[in-house]
């Protein structure tokens, strides 16, 4: 009895021992659990979970599937967006949140696809659209991606936030970031001053002329710094010219031709001029002026080309209609002329050479020359009587000529040298006053009526072929006894009076006449007294 009882005892120990070790044994099995509880996964891209504890065979499953799907652990994101995954073993399951992201993200602008900085400048370039280019598991660009931006400082410049377009406020520097699923970018804006131009709002024109030369001249304006070069641009009407632009904002002047010249400046004096509009004056047109300022940056900018742009341009007068001198006064006179001989080694040539008003090449002309023997307009000339020139202007264009040819411009001073040009030793009068007269060809119209005419005075050496025609504007040139033929003149000497008694051999003569005459006399009246006393 005590055996089969002990027996029973020991079988409920053994049946005990077995639950406990079997509840032991099922107590320190591992749970069921996955290696991660969030997890990005780029676009197109893969990223892997694992799962660990728990006994049986794992499922897996995604909560969308058109954002990422799932197999063995491998997540694919498929689009932007968040998803669950879950896997199952047995009686157990785990989740793990999925983020669908893009890669990559690069700023680009103006200047590129990827820029870290842009500048932008006040009144010149003020805005400029950033891009940003996003890219998924592959490195490959995802088209209509959905980004955002903003900027650190919107008191400087603003940026728009689906679009990337940025507007400069005042000067500074801000950060504009750029984010997008997973990724962002950020790209340092400057916002600079564009130097300042002079104001012409008051500017004076002034049209006149110095010797051969026209000149322009704007005054009343303040240059207020010394970054910028002027540009002058003259038309026949207020229709704006076109400015053609090479690099980094330059004035393609090369390309543009004689339509655009420089002023000169004077800094001092707060004015600019040009010595460069007679082609300007002798066309038959209006004048309308447009001044272009080129200023140099603090910086440069991109364009929309992606050009490097270093220099502004800007019209600061706009068709600015031009008075037209009064240019018959000015063509009356030919500033410089002469005409001469050459002697070279084997011959002696001609040369002529003078100064007009025409500053195109290739312009027709007469030159006409003719002695003058109009006594009354030479000493209004000599008296520095300015109707004398105009009278000789009409004396000229009607008076018989000793030469006359039709020549062409080559430059404002003309300059030919010829052996059959003008023989002076056969045509000139030694110490005779001729005229010199110009006149244009106005090419139906094309041109202003430009003519001119000068006082010129003959020299012919007496011991060579040398022969000279001096301008009376010239030191050569010498005033005489005004008498039109040159045979008998003398020059004028200041110091001995314009009525001189005659020679001494003169004065004996004129003597002995004058006692001849006494004489004579009295002999006739002491005769006549005689015979009126016989009477």
């Amino acid at each position: 009895m005590i055996f089969l009882k002990n027996k029973k005892i020991i079988f409920i120990i053994l049946i005990a021992v077995f639950f406990v070790i079997l509840f032991a044994t099922s107590s320190s099995a591992e749970s069921f659990t996955l290696n991660k509880t969030e997890v990005d996964v780029s676009l197109n891209g893969t990223a892997f979970i694992s799962a660990s504890g728990g006994s049986g065979t794992t499922t897996w499953s995604s909560s969308d599937t058109s954002i990422a799907t799932v197999e063995n652990g491998t997540v694919r994101g498929l689009k932007i967006g968040t998803t669950t995954i879950t896997a199952t073993r047995g009686q157990e399951s785990a989740s793990c949140t999925v983020n669908v992201v893009y890669t990559n993200l690069r700023i680009g602008g103006n200047g590129g696809d990827s820029v870290s900085s842009v500048n932008l400048f006040l009144g010149v370039h003020e805005t400029e659209t950033l891009t940003a280019e996003v890219e998924d598991g592959n490195f490959e660009e995802v088209s209509g991606a959905l980004v955002n931006w903003s900027s650190s400082d919107s008191s400087i410049v603003t940026v728009e936030s689906t679009t990337g377009k940025l507007q400069a406020i005042k000067t500074g520097t801000a950060t504009i970031t750029a984010s997008a699923a997973g990724v962002t970018d950020t790209c340092e804006v400057t916002v600079l001053d564009v130097p300042n131009v002079p104001d012409f709002s008051n500017a004076k024109y002034n049209i006149s002329f110095n010797g051969s030369f026209s000149r322009l001249q704007i005054t009343n304006i303040e240059f207020n710094n010394e970054n910028s070069t002027f540009y002058y641009i003259i038309t026949p009407n207020d229709t704006t010219p076109e400015i053609k632009y090479a690099s980094s904002g330059f004035i393609d002047t090369e390309s543009m031709g004689d339509n655009i010249q420089s002023f000169s400046l004077n800094m001092d004096e707060n004015y600019m001029y040009t010595r460069d509009i007679s082609k300007y004056l002798e066309l038959n047109q209006d004048l309308y002026l447009w001044v272009v300022a080129e200023t140099r940056l603090g910086d440069s900018y991109y364009n929309e080309t992606g050009a490097s742009i270093r220099y502004e341009n800007s019209i600061l007068v706009n068709g600015e209609k031009l008075t037209r001198p009064a240019l018959p006064q000015l063509n009356l006179i030919l500033q410089t002329f002469s005409i001469g001989s050459l002697d070279s080694l084997d011959d002696s040539y001609t040369s002529i050479r003078f100064n007009f008003p025409s500053d195109t090449a290739n312009r027709k002309f007469t030159l006409k020359i003719g002695k003058v023997t109009n006594t009354s307009i030479l000493t209004k000339i000599q008296n520095n009587d300015y109707s004398g020139i105009t009278d000789l202007l009409a004396y000229a264009k009607s008076a018989q000529s000793i030469y006359s040819q039709e020549l062409t411009t080559t430059d404002v001073t003309y300059f030919r040298s010829d052996s059959v040009l003008f023989d002076g030793n056969k045509l000139l009068e030694d110490d005779a006053y001729y005229y010199i007269y110009v006149e244009f060809d106005d090419e139906d119209g094309k041109y202003y009526p430009i003519e001119g005419v000068t006082l010129g005075q003959a020299w012919i050496s007496s011991v060579n072929d040398s022969w000279n025609l001096w301008a009376y504007t010239s030191s050569n040139f010498e005033w005489g006894n005004l008498t039109p033929s040159g045979n008998n003149q003398t020059v004028n000497d200041p110091t001995v009076s314009n009525n001189p008694l005659p020679a001494t051999g003169a004065n004996i003569i004129l003597v002995g006449l004058i006692s001849v005459l006494i004489i004579s006399g009295i002999i006739f009246f002491i005769k006549y007294n005689k015979l009126k006393g016989i009477k």
